[in-house]
Order: structure tokens, then sequence, then C-alpha cells
């Protein structure tokens, strides 16, 4: 790093040197980092390149499943839910105990801890909704279904201002993370009145193939509604809605 001296002060970059202002002073200092060509060649540079595979799986797991849920997601993920999905598939693939290094495969980790997963971290699923329910999947028939037992939407609903439904929404998914495969379905309960103090079980269903083999994800989420002539109008713009993963399987 070298000091600027003189009236004229130069910002920006000529060939391998560049020229900026830091805490009031004028600075330049030549062109740092690795060459691209060593960083790929170089065997001093294994251990990156290693991790930088396993990285990019981590990545692409990551946009898979958001792909999956696209629609969903835009009215309940908040705006670092991207760099959190995949900082936890990063820690999949590291938990995969058969690959050598650098080879380590998602489908091959354990997929369990994606278990809790909030995708709005601001309204996340226990605040929104404490009532009690019990999440199920079952590969023979590929049925997914959340049992919601009785509760009251009056107390068991944390709602934003102004909401008056709310619906609960069981999404699912089998996934292939390594492939980049996937295929989804989904359930919801009816609007739920928000003014009731009693609400009988629920039983809320997402059809998947039967005899799946690959990685099972379900979803649990709620979604609040302004009715306004008996129109439902979303809240917020999914500000207050929350969607959490409650349920993982592993490949058979």
């Amino acid at each position: 790093m070298a000091r600027q001296e003189g009236i004229i002060k130069l910002k920006g970059r000529i060939g391998s040197l560049s020229f900026y202002k830091n805490q009031g002073s004028y600075l330049a200092r030549t062109k740092g980092g690795i060459d691209g060509e060593r960083l790929k060649t170089d065997p001093r540079f294994e251990r990156t390149r290693e991790n930088g595979r396993e990285f990019l799986r981590a990545i692409k797991a990551g946009k898979l499943l958001r792909d999956a849920f696209r629609e969903r997601l835009y009215m309940t993920a908040d705006n670092r839910m991207s760099g959190r999905l995949t900082s936890l598939f990063s820690k999949v693939v590291k938990t995969d105990s058969v690959s050598p290094r650098g080879e380590r495969l998602v489908m091959a980790g354990q997929l369990d801890l994606l278990n809790g997963f909030e995708f709005n971290f601001g309204s996340n699923l226990d605040k929104v909704f404490s009532g009690s329910y019990v999440v199920e999947f079952n590969r023979e028939t590929g049925l997914g279904e959340v049992n919601v037992a009785t509760f009251n939407p009056g107390m068991n609903f944390q709602k934003p201002e102004g909401a008056t439904h709310a619906q609960l929404v069981l999404i699912a998914g089998e996934f292939d993370f390594d492939g980049l495969n996937y295929n989804t379905a989904s359930g919801q309960s009816p609007a739920i009145d928000l003014s009731l103090q009693n609400q009988e079980a629920l039983t809320i269903q997402a059809q998947l193939n039967a005899n799946s083999t690959g990685a099972i994800v379900l979803m649990l989420g709620v979604m609040f509604y302004q009715s306004v002539n008996g129109v439902q109008y979303k809240m917020n713009n999914g500000a207050s809605n929350a969607l959490r993963v409650v349920h993982t399987l592993g490949v058979v």
C-alpha cells in the first residue's frame, strides 16, 4: 500500500495498480488475489478446489428447493432466506461420511438437518401458530399428512393487525438434490375465521408419487388474509406468514 502525493488524486485502476480513498487518505496498491489458472491447477490449492465443489452442490440444492416451492416462498420468505438455506445445505454435504473430500453429496448427508428451517426468519411457525399437530409421510402411498388437533383460532394464531382469516398449508416434495430433479404437491385447510373460539380438528394432505425413493421434505405454513366483501386478500405482502420444514426423510 502506498500513499498518493501531489495535487491530483486518482481513484480507480490503471494496469495492476488500484487507486482508492480510505478514511480521508488517497492510497494505491497492486492488484491482489490469486491467479485463476493457478487456483485451478496448483496442488497447494486442492483443498480450496474441494471446498468449492462441495459448496457449489449446496448452492444448487438450495436453488432446487426454492424453485420447487417458488410460488409459496414468494409470500413467506425473508430476504436472507437464500443464504441461510445454502449455509444449511453446506452443513448437510459435510455430513456425507462415505464420499471422499470434495466429492461429498447432499443426498448422502443428514437431510434431517433441514428440520425446523424457517423460511421467514421474522415470523416463525411456533410464534404464529401454537396449536398441536402431527406430521406423517407414507412412502408406500406417497401421502403426506398433517393432523391438527381442535384449537381456538382467536388464541392459537398470533394474527397481524387487520387479518380476519388464516389458512394452514402443507407442502410436500420428493427431491434428488444431486441429480437436480423434484416432484411437489400441496394441500391447504379451508379459510379459518380468526374470530372463532373453536375450530374442529383438521387433516391436510399432499399426495406425491407412491413408492418414492428420493429425499422427502414436508413443510407446514400459515397464511393470513383479510376478508373484504367476501374476497380474501393477502396480508402485508406475506410479511407475517410462516413456513417451516417439519418433516424429512432420506433416500431409500
